[in-house]
């Protein structure tokens, strides 16, 4: 079966004394897709939390990750000069 479960599901599959710690401390939530380069960033959501636990990094609130030609470390440009149109409407 593809497809996630509801946090409500998730929670009532996890044991009892461990649903504190991993539903009620303010996680940053994440949305997977099937789409490379949204799990990218994901996968980034993810690794910060978990370095942001670890003794090295408990004085920093982010840290700037990036994955080796994802798009958002690559610069973005049209080919040629183009021309944009906004309506006010």
């Amino acid at each position: 079966e593809k497809g996630g479960g509801t946090l409500q599901a998730l929670r009532a599959e996890c044991p009892e004394d461990l649903q504190p710690d991993i539903f009620d401390n303010d996680w940053p939530l994440t949305i997977w897709y099937r789409i490379d380069e949204f799990q990218l960033i994901s996968l980034k959501i993810i690794a910060e939390a978990v370095l942001l636990c670890s003794p090295n990094f408990l004085d920093k609130t982010s840290l700037p990750l990036c994955v080796s030609g994802e798009l958002e470390s690559q610069s973005l440009a049209f080919s040629k000069p183009c021309t944009l149109w906004a309506s006010p409407a």
